[in-house]
């Protein structure tokens, strides 16, 4: 969307046209008593005063009227600029070239056509007033020269002018502050985009019952470990796990009862894990555990205290105290596989091996298992 387009959709008046008109009213009432001391000090005829008032008291008020019921106002805000430059380089003709006066028309358009144009502004600001000095040139010839001013004139001009500079540097402070407050609160908006984005892609990652990752996460990361793995020659075990008889628990006690010893399990599972151990529930009773670093032996003792731990724990539901067993089918790298599916594969085919055998035990893959 273009600076235009946005103005046609505004219906307020563009930030540059109230902001001007606001220091055309009061400067060019500042500049009337300046510029009226002036003709006062050179007896000019009636003419000019009647210029004075449509100048610096009328004037402001048509710019403002004609830029707020333009279609593209900032646009006419310009061109009003660039007016002002005209009707001053005249100004400077019809009254004689004051120093004073002269500088401090040429500052306040200057400062203008700068900021809104840029070093362009600069170029019209020469080619403006250059205009009006010839304008009026030929209307005033021969030409008058009065560069001095009364000490009132240019007492009022400095004043005049650092007021007129003062505001101007207020209003810069006051946009450049609400462009920082804006920013701020945009990098505060894009701060809890991002988080919102992370905390939603992370339960995208999670399951909701047991907080634990799920399956979508285990492939990425297994990939990930195994592939450090290779680099650096450690071992790694998978340890697949199945509650015992858990379709029992759901039959006599209910569902919430299973939700409440899965919870339960998971929790046991997460105590038990190291820093680098990843633990996943693959979906129903079933989980799984990748345990970096660990070679086949090292995790048959490590899953042999988790099915210990999960025999002797009580699961409190309501009034009703529940207990299971659970079965464990271990697989390492690179004995058992190097690739993830294969390991997963291997794993689940030690913990098939270790319910028929009887349940509540630990299973590794065996050359029969592995050859089936």
């Amino acid at each position: 969307m273009t600076a235009d387009s946005a103005d046609i959709r505004d219906p307020r008046p563009h930030w540059a046209v109230r902001m001007n008109w606001r220091n055309r009213s009061i400067f060019f009432a500042m500049l009337a008593g300046i510029v009226g001391i002036q003709l006062h000090d050179v007896q000019a005829p009636p003419i000019a005063w009647l210029l004075l008032v449509l100048q610096f008291l009328v004037y402001p008020h048509l710019v403002y009227w004609r830029a707020q019921r333009h279609a593209h106002p900032r646009r006419a805000e310009v061109q009003n600029m660039v007016l002002d430059g005209f009707c001053f380089g005249i100004w400077f003709v019809g009254l004689g070239f004051p120093l004073w006066i002269c500088f401090i028309l040429f500052t306040g358009v200057c400062m203008n056509l700068s900021v809104f144009m840029g070093r362009t502004g600069l170029a019209y600001l020469a080619g403006t007033i250059a205009a009006g000095i010839l304008a009026g040139a030929a209307w005033f010839w021969p030409l008058a020269w009065r560069p001095d001013t009364s000490l009132p004139v240019s007492l009022l001009c400095m004043l005049a002018l650092t007021a007129f500079l003062a505001v101007f540097a207020h209003d810069g402070y006051r946009r450049s502050r609400g462009l920082y407050e804006s920013r701020t609160q945009m990098r505060r908006q894009l701060d809890e985009i991002r988080e919102l984005q992370s905390r939603l892609h992370d339960l995208a990652l999670r399951d909701p019952l047991t907080g634990l990752f799920n399956r979508r996460h285990l492939h990425h990361a297994l990939a990930a470990s195994l592939a450090e793995c290779q680099r650096t020659g450690q071992p790694l075990a998978v340890l697949m796990i199945d509650i015992d008889h858990f379709k029992q628990v759901n039959d006599t006690h209910g569902h919430p009862a299973g939700d409440a010893m899965l919870q339960a399990l998971a929790q046991l599972l997460q105590a038990h894990c190291r820093t680098g151990d990843l633990t996943t529930r693959m979906g129903g009773e079933e989980f799984l555990m990748v345990l970096e670093n660990t070679g086949l032996e090292l995790a048959c003792e490590r899953a042999q205290t988790l099915r210990a731990a999960f025999e002797a724990l009580e699961v409190v539901h309501g009034a009703t105290a529940l207990r299971a067993t659970l079965s464990c089918g271990l697989a390492a790298f690179p004995g058992h596989g190097d690739e993830a599916p294969a390991l997963i594969q291997a794993a689940d085919q030690a913990l098939y091996a270790a319910k028929v055998a009887g349940r509540n035990r630990i299973a590794v893959p065996t050359p029969a298992l592995q050859a089936g």
